[in-house]
């Protein structure tokens, strides 16, 4: 039976052709392996735990909510290339495989339209237009949660769009800065999302983020000026799909689950 790393490479070969002939390549509900299979291999998940991707041996990607020690979660790619889609993932899976009682997932964006679907959770989630002044309210309650020191269940705060800090408000600023350094210490878990083209002239708020997951990013120099290592596979990554990170000192692919 083909593996799934037979499919990614036979996809890659196949995208090259597609880009080739100037056709349509599929997009990424058509190609994302099932999370049910990876599942099926690895047993049972353990508590507080979000799938976030499957690698290229068919086993799936954990974020352990119980591990604070990685802090907050950066994801950079270009326009186009699956970061809303990222996000919206971990929201999906941290809704199955969560109880209402150990889990709350927090989603701020300046599109709210793009999370109004029926596969988004239909409990203890809600989206905040970061735009909106309610944003501010709800960054600053969870600051206080969090210097409190309260550990009894994990909120998982989805930021899709990092330059929209700049236009929040000084006390919304610093509420953000304060949940990306303490948060994870007391299970308030940013991952967020920034366009590479945007991200470099952030480098106050990328200072916060050890831990990054990477799209797509076309332009090699690019690339190389955000992972600061030479020989990421930033430009041959699957649109929308497929993601890698540094792991263990080399470059680790994987692609987006499929609920």
């Amino acid at each position: 039976m083909p593996t799934l790393e037979d499919f990614t490479l036979a996809l890659r070969a196949y995208q090259q052709v597609q880009v080739e002939m100037g056709t349509r390549t599929p997009g990424e509900g058509e190609i994302a392996p099932r999370a049910i299979d990876a599942l099926q291999r690895a047993g049972p998940l353990p508590d507080q735990s979000v799938v976030f991707g499957i690698a290229s041996d068919g086993l799936p990607l954990l974020l352990q909510l119980d591990s604070p020690f990685i802090g907050p979660i950066l994801l950079l790619a270009d326009k186009g290339s699956g970061k809303t889609a990222f996000l919206q993932t971990l929201a999906q899976s941290a809704h199955r495989f969560s109880s209402a009682e150990q889990m709350a997932i927090l989603a701020l964006t300046d599109f709210p339209e793009e999370w109004c679907s029926q596969d988004m959770p239909d409990r203890n989630f809600r989206v905040y237009p970061a735009y909106e002044q309610e944003s501010v309210d709800m960054m600053l309650c969870l600051a206080e949660w969090s210097a409190s020191g309260r550990r009894d269940g994990s909120i998982l705060l989805l930021f899709d769009g990092l330059d929209s800090v700049l236009h929040l408000s000084d006390e919304g600023q610093q509420a953000f800065a304060f949940l990306l350094e303490h948060g994870p210490a007391s299970c308030v878990w940013p991952v967020v999302a920034v366009n590479s083209a945007r991200a470099c002239k952030l480098p106050e708020w990328l200072a916060f983020f050890q831990t990054r997951i990477y799209g797509r990013i076309a332009n090699p120099h690019l690339g190389e000026e955000l992972t600061h290592r030479p020989g990421a596979p930033l430009d041959s990554l699957f649109p929308g799909a497929e993601f890698c990170m540094r792991h263990q000192s080399r470059w680790l692919r994987f692609w987006l689950p499929r609920f």
